[in-house]
């Protein structure tokens, strides 16, 4: 149930911060891999607007200093977002739609939302390939509360 407003080159970013998702323990298909917690944005505080992924082709290592995971493997991943309200407005989407090389150039846009990080998760779809220890990292491009 991806509901997307647009796609941009030409985004505005008022804030933007890397995320990223752990893939922790032996990699299964179907377990949810949370978010690294970052204080910043887990207080129900923030209004996504836009994001973006990155496999090991765009980005060599997380900030700090994980693998990022494999191009080939990102069609084994899937995204889940959800706001404040518990629902899924992002749900399942394959995060290999949100890198920027594979949609012409775009970041993805969509209605802002007011998002709980920590209920925001991955899932794999097929483990194949995929090792502990490597990270899922997206690219948040949003408001806080009030600004």
């Amino acid at each position: 149930m991806l509901k997307i407003l647009k796609m941009s080159n030409n985004l505005v970013i008022k804030r933007s911060q890397l995320v990223e998702f752990p893939i922790v323990g032996t990699p299964a298909t179907l377990r949810r891999y949370k978010a690294r917690t970052i204080p910043n944005l887990s207080r129900n505080n923030i209004i996504l607007y836009g994001i973006e992924c990155y496999t090991e082709d765009q980005l060599a290592q997380t900030p700090s200093g994980e693998a990022v995971i494999d191009t080939a493997d990102a069609n084994q991943v899937v995204l889940t977002l959800m706001d404040t309200d518990k629902n899924q407005f992002i749900y399942n989407c394959p995060i290999i739609s949100l890198i920027r090389e594979n949609v012409g150039g775009f970041v993805t846009i969509f209605k802002p939302r007011l998002i709980n990080l920590n209920d925001c998760y991955i899932q794999l779809t097929d483990a194949t390939g995929i090792a502990a220890g490597e990270n899922v990292v997206f690219n948040f491009y949003y408001e806080l509360v009030g600004e």
